[in-house]
């Protein structure tokens, strides 16, 4: 077995160990494995984000993050090990510093998209409409420059474009972008829901933003960081599928930076997202997911890690849908 995928399999086995495969990930390991297999342009491992439901029956669907600093311009990448993307991979090996990871996201449990065609996402360090651009005709969606520059021109101040995603295998036109307000404005968001629901006008939300808007200043309202998620149409304006995370910090936490764990915080927030029906009780296992491993790989001593980085929740044409977790798992040498 190869090192990287033995460093997979020590990374999923801790995270999914004492019962927590069956109610938390399902059985879809071996999808995982060959959608790994597919998202390894170097021997360093990939940030890893393991996406799973909080109710219903249990799925996996799988994200891997490839960081700029691992890359170099001159390298060759070739389709089997990027998804499909290697054009992508070149365009992004020979960016500078604004741009940050660069991400494959597999629907292998969701039945979102196709399986065997990934997403692919763009995140960066700082505002860069221009670079944007680049990735979209990059990836062969130069039809959605249009729709990104218009959505850019239409944020908030103070709202960061941290994330920029196109969806190829879900509908003709599909374009992801992830805002994230600076703190000031959160502060405000949550003395001031009428204030976010004029920003989410602004970028085109229609459907029941009030109550949307009551619900993210409560979320406002914790100690754990606040990011937006639009589906943005061709004419550059939210469609009505929209998402709200909660970010938390890899324990332990920095400031009011909180990390997901057994907190009167954490289980407040939570048990309000069960009682709405969004999620079962499973969420309590999340805290156990949690770990950090020294171990020695070649001499060298690395540190194989996992903890609970979001819950999103998610409406369309106003009404809420359900409420997700994103485990982050990876290794620092």
């Amino acid at each position: 077995m190869a090192a990287l995928d033995l460093r997979f399999d020590i990374l999923y086995a801790l995270a999914a160990r004492d019962g927590r495969e069956k109610a938390l990930f399902g059985n879809y390991l071996p999808e995982a494995r060959q959608a790994l297999a597919r998202s390894q342009p170097t021997n360093a491992l990939p940030e890893l984000w393991f996406e799973l439901p909080l109710k219903g029956e249990p799925w996996l669907d799988f994200h891997a993050l490839t960081s700029r600093e691992d890359l170099q311009p001159n390298m060759e990448f070739s389709a089997e090990s990027t998804g499909g993307y290697p054009e992508v991979f070149r365009w992004f090996a020979s960016q500078k510093s604004v741009v940050r990871q660069l991400a494959l996201s597999w629907d292998i449990g969701s039945g979102a998209g196709n399986p065997q065609q990934p997403a692919i996402q763009l995140l960066t360090w700082n505002y860069a409409p221009d670079v944007v651009c680049g990735f979209l005709e990059a990836a062969g969606k130069a039809s959605s420059t249009d729709a990104y520059r218009t959505f850019f021109d239409s944020l908030p101040e103070d709202w960061f474009p941290c994330y920029t995603g196109v969806f190829p295998a879900r509908e003709e036109h599909f374009l992801r972008v992830e805002c994230v307000p600076q703190e000031r404005l959160l502060q405000e968001y949550a003395r001031d829901p009428e204030l976010l629901q004029r920003h989410l006008e602004q970028v085109g939300l229609v459907d029941a933003v009030p109550s949307i808007a009551r619900r993210c200043s409560q979320m406002a309202n914790t100690p754990f960081k606040l990011e937006f998620q639009f589906d943005v149409n061709s004419s550059g304006r939210a469609n009505p599928t929209f998402a709200a995370s909660l970010r938390f910090a890899c324990p332990p936490g920095e400031g009011d930076w909180q990390s997901f764990g057994a907190t009167d915080a954490t289980n407040e927030f939570m048990q309000s997202v069960q009682d709405a029906g969004l999620a079962d009780d499973r969420w309590r296992l999340l805290p156990n997911t949690t770990f950090a491993v020294r171990a020695k790989r070649n001499g060298q001593a690395c540190t194989v890690y996992c903890f609970p980085a979001f819950i999103k929740i998610r409406w369309r044409n106003g009404e809420l849908l359900d409420a997700k977790t994103y485990l982050l798992a990876g290794e620092q040498c």
